[in-house]
């Protein structure tokens, strides 16, 4: 819904916008540190971290409704697409946390 509300909200307008996707990646974040278990030392270390790939994820399925409702089919599909990647790739990034194989980037989340 954030996304939505960004996609339609001018760019001088968006501060408490950004402001409240900031701190629900920052809530994310602290929610899956609380709750995943310790790496192992060989984990290696992730691009971004569980937020920022749900915030991520939250932006491109807003696109793809966009596309949806004004978009040729075209631009639909690939949206989709996008949204099918980054899905397994956070499936993937789940796995390899609950595994101890993979461990999140230790940031807050500024925008």
């Amino acid at each position: 819904m954030l996304h939505q509300s960004r996609e339609q909200t001018p760019h001088c307008a968006l501060t408490a916008i950004e402001a409240h996707r900031a701190q629900l990646m920052n809530r994310i974040d602290s929610w899956v540190l609380l709750v995943s278990p310790q790496p192992l030392p060989t984990a290696r270390v992730h691009t971004h971290t569980m937020g920022q790939v749900i915030d991520r994820l939250a932006q491109l399925t807003a696109h793809t409704y966009t596309a949806l409702a004004a978009g040729p089919d075209e631009v639909f599909w690939e949206a989709t697409e996008f949204v099918d990647d980054l899905a397994i790739a956070y499936t993937d990034l789940a796995t390899e946390l609950l595994a101890g194989t993979r461990r999140l980037p230790v940031t807050t989340t500024s925008l």
